[in-house]
């Protein structure tokens, strides 16, 4: 909606909030405008996050992690008079990086998954909201090397339509299942969690997840590798298995010279249906 507010945040934990009617609209070919010109963005950081706002509510949170597993979740109201000037909206250690903001009410779960495999489902009612400047809380206990690779929104277990989303794990090396989510169970914030994906080995390869994001049976499924090349394909073609499978391949990826999947997007039914209109 034109007028919803886009909150995009940066890996350094600056939070802009801008208008959409802001943004020039242009062709789905068209490169668009650079986010410098309509943001103050330092040349150092970079964009990882854009949410739409349509209404800033105390009874709607803002979830934010980073790589190296910290958590937090902050009223929607607390940016409520968040403006392009900019405004830190979490403190960061040494290296860390903020890299998820999503939406979420005390009815739904999180989900946070490991590079190495490991993923943990608890309550986002069980995480207490904080302040604006806080670092958080740990979302999930990392090994050693481990950082954070994606983290999601779900319904809760048991609720109406629970059974039409899954979990869909694709690896850098471009292996991808799909999981139902009851085999994520819901347990305490900051443990290990479970396995959620098994790596093929072989000829001394170095797989780890790229993304372990929530899709539905109708949604399409956007991935791009670091060479550039992408392959759009039906959720619904990538087949459901069980957290120790290994997964199948999902698209083409030559390791040997170093390509991998850099980037996994999902299409909402909503979007395909406005591309056919």
């Amino acid at each position: 909606n034109d007028h919803d507010t886009l909150l995009m945040v940066s890996q350094k934990g600056i939070a802009y909030g801008l208008h959409a009617y802001k943004i020039p609209t242009a062709g789905r070919a068209a490169r668009g405008v650079p986010i410098p010109s309509v943001l103050p963005v330092n040349t150092d950081d970079v964009i990882t996050s854009i949410l739409p706002v349509a209404e800033f509510t105390d009874d709607e949170y803002c979830v934010l992690a980073t790589e190296k597993g910290w958590i937090k979740k902050t009223p929607l109201a607390a940016f409520g008079h968040l403006t392009s000037r900019g405004l830190i909206i979490a403190s960061l250690e040494d290296g860390d990086r903020l890299r998820w903001c999503e939406k979420c009410t005390d009815n739904e779960d999180i989900l946070v998954g490991s590079r190495l495999g490991m993923a943990t489902r608890y309550e986002a009612a069980k995480l207490r909201p904080t302040g604006r400047t806080s670092r958080g809380v740990r979302s999930m206990r990392l090994k050693e090397g481990d950082t954070v690779a994606d983290v999601s929104i779900l319904k809760q277990s048991g609720v109406e339509d629970e059974e039409s989303e899954f979990v869909l794990a694709v690896t850098s090396n471009g292996y991808g299942k799909r999981i139902r989510t009851d085999e994520f169970r819901t347990t305490s914030r900051g443990g290990v969690g479970v396995i959620a994906m098994k790596f093929r080995a072989g000829r001394n390869e170095k797989d780890e997840i790229s993304c372990l994001r929530i899709v539905k049976e109708d949604d399409e499924v956007l991935s791009t590798t670091a060479r550039g090349v992408i392959v759009r394909q039906k959720a619904a073609d990538i087949p459901i298995q069980g957290r120790i499978a290994t997964g199948v391949l999902v698209q083409k990826v030559d390791a040997d010279k170093g390509d991998r999947i850099s980037s996994v997007s999902v299409v909402p039914k909503s979007m395909i249906d406005d591309e056919e209109s």
